[in-house]
């Protein structure tokens, strides 16, 4: 193994809880709807289209789209910066370092949201590539994010490592040919993983040997 390409959401930060609570008091707060975990759950890792398509269904159309992305988005960026690393992440990634692996990372979220938060805990330099979501056409589950992330990092897909969090992160990992290993936080502990993904309970369990 040469490299080890992070997810970000939910992955190094449990921004994931942030996302779900915010989404769920919106929606609940000016719809009166209480959106299906099974509904939520479908975004995780990428875009909010499941949500909107099903609250389009649910409102007879009148559902505000901009307005909801926009509010969330704007409540989970103010979140964001209380948020520190997910328990063992920290040291998890120091062993990376000190192992002299190559580090990328691969997210469907967009690039200034992103660099502005690993300046903030003191781990941007530490990349030596970051795929966001303004780099590809498709986001997870699409392969691209993956695909590019070990391009650049001058690896083979199978000299590298995911570390995620979500299903659709997963698929986007296994397809671009990289071993992939699962740290579920609360909100993406019942899903149902894919057989190639290893599940672990904390950072850890992680192998990297």
């Amino acid at each position: 193994m040469k490299a080890v390409v992070f997810d970000f959401d939910g992955t190094m930060l449990d921004t994931e809880n942030l996302w779900y609570s915010e989404t769920m008091n919106y929606i609940k707060k000016n719809y009166q709807i209480d959106l299906p975990d099974e509904i939520y759950q479908q975004i995780i890792g990428t875009s909010e289209e499941p949500i909107i398509t099903y609250m389009m269904e649910a409102t007879n159309g009148t559902f505000d789209k901009e307005a909801f992305l926009t509010t969330v988005a704007e409540a989970c960026h103010t979140g964001q910066e209380l948020l520190g690393f997910r328990a063992g992440f920290e040291a998890f990634f120091q062993e990376v370092k000190a192992k002299g692996y190559k580090i990328g990372l691969a997210t469907s979220s967009g690039y200034q949201w992103i660099e502005s938060t690993l300046e903030r805990l003191g781990i941007l330099d530490d990349f030596e590539t970051i795929q966001t979501a303004d780099h590809v056409e498709e986001i997870k589950p699409h392969p691209a994010l993956y695909m590019q992330a070990v391009e650049a990092l001058g690896v083979k897909p199978e000299e590298a490592i995911a570390i995620e969090d979500s299903n659709n992160g997963a698929l986007s990992a296994i397809e671009a040919g990289l071993k992939v290993y699962i740290v579920p936080n609360e909100a993406t502990k019942t899903i149902a993983f894919p057989k190639e993904a290893t599940v672990v309970s904390s950072f850890a369990e992680i192998n990297l040997s």
